[in-house]
């Protein structure tokens, strides 16, 4: 007796599958669903060979015609979830991830993206213990070890962190990004952190970020550079060309918005580029590393340079004090915002996975540059975990045109 359709058209399915044929895979398999609507597996492999080509939204609905044939399906639960929270539908990802742990307590990954939603949401202490339950039940789970040791560091507890970061950079020594959470909680001060740390972290918050940072963070360090540059900028003589390092979603654009005539943006999250550029408020935005984007440049070729709180993520600022004093015409202005800015020497490399500079130390580099400090004022950068953040914002001055000088 001959197996029937719905059994000849899934087998042919994952014989694509394993070749890596996932359109043909797919094609197979939704064959089978149709031959036989109540095939759990065929609707299961459906959305994995769909989710492979991108095509999320046909995934979804193949998952959950899954779970509704099988309620318990911990991995359709899972997998359903994963795709959820790539969507930033942390909610739904987290109902999912309540029925899968309840399902099967014992079966690490639901744990692992549920300790993932909850930092999504903030939530972070919460999100270690889901971290942690997943690594009891199987210590060998080197990126719920990873995301423990990272979550134990957002809440500053760095000694209990730095033996789970060692054990999955063991695990993944190639791991640029997971060096640098390594050496953040062992008090290591690497000049700046690896540019896919920088990438994924902006990559992950760009569908959110305005209402996050500003609305949330109180963020305002964009509004207090054209308070305190825009009758500057105004009677700058035209062409007045901005440089926005670490653009974002262009919030400082915005906030000059009719005072300049050409701007070009550069910050190395590819999302975060996009969002730039949807605001039509830049000559260019490139996804580019600053000091690359700086050198690209020709020199006395800006008036005004601006880093908001990017500084943040760099460490040793002066290869950058050096291409910013190149780059601006006579009588520009550099204006940017540090964390910190108070008493002491160098910089310092935070348990947030920021830097911190001294105020002796930027007033060295600019005068080492010679940058003079026209622009000094304390100011509140963000909240951090409900603290406000303390920081500085400086505008120093390139060298004078030359009918000013004597």
């Amino acid at each position: 007796m001959g197996s029937s359709p719905a059994e000849r058209l899934f087998a042919e399915g994952v014989a694509f599958h394993k070749q890596g044929r996932l359109a043909e895979a797919a094609a197979s398999y939704a064959g089978a669903c149709e031959a036989d609507p109540a095939h759990v597996a065929a609707q299961f492999n459906l959305a994995v060979a769909l989710h492979a080509q991108g095509r999320d939204q046909e995934a979804e609905r193949a998952y959950r015609r899954a779970i509704a044939l099988k309620p318990d399906l911990v991995q359709a639960l899972n997998n359903l979830a994963n795709l959820l929270l790539a969507h930033n539908r942390v909610a739904e990802a987290l109902e999912a991830l309540m029925r899968a742990t309840a399902a099967a307590p014992g079966f690490a990954p639901p744990w692992n993206n549920l300790g993932n939603a909850l930092l999504k949401m903030g939530r972070t202490g919460e999100a270690a213990a889901r971290f942690a339950r997943a690594l009891e039940i199987d210590p060998s789970f080197v990126e719920a070890r990873e995301n423990l040791g990272r979550a134990l560091l957002a809440l500053g507890r760095a000694p209990e962190a730095l033996p789970h970061l060692e054990a999955a950079v063991a695990a993944r020594p190639g791991d640029a990004v997971l060096r640098f959470a390594r050496d953040v909680a062992a008090g290591a001060r690497p000049a700046r952190p690896p540019d896919a740390f920088v990438a994924a972290l902006f990559d992950e918050m760009a569908p959110g970020f305005d209402e996050h940072l500003v609305e949330k963070l109180g963020y305002r360090i964009p509004s207090r550079i054209a308070q305190v540059l825009g009758g500057w900028l105004d009677a700058r003589p035209r062409p007045r060309r901005v440089l926005d390092l670490g653009c974002g979603t262009g919030l400082v654009a915005d906030a000059l918005r009719g005072r300049y005539e050409s701007m070009l943006g550069a910050d190395l999250s590819p999302r975060m580029v996009e969002k730039a550029r949807a605001r039509r408020l830049y000559e260019a935005v490139e996804a580019a590393e600053l000091s690359a984007f700086l050198d690209s440049r020709t020199a006395a070729s800006a008036d005004l340079v601006v880093a908001a709180d990017v500084f943040v993520y760099v460490g040793d600022l002066g290869g950058v004090f050096a291409q910013a004093a190149r780059v601006l015409a006579p009588g520009g202005r550099f204006a940017f915002s540090v964390e910190g800015g108070g008493p002491g020497e160098g910089f310092r490399l935070d348990s947030t996975s920021r830097y911190s500079h001294a105020d002796a130390y930027v007033r060295a580099l600019a005068a080492g540059r010679g940058l003079v400090v026209t622009h000094d004022s304390p100011e509140i950068i963000r909240a951090e975990r409900g603290v406000p953040a303390g920081g500085r914002l400086y505008v120093l001055a390139g060298s004078p045109p030359a009918q000013e000088l004597a």
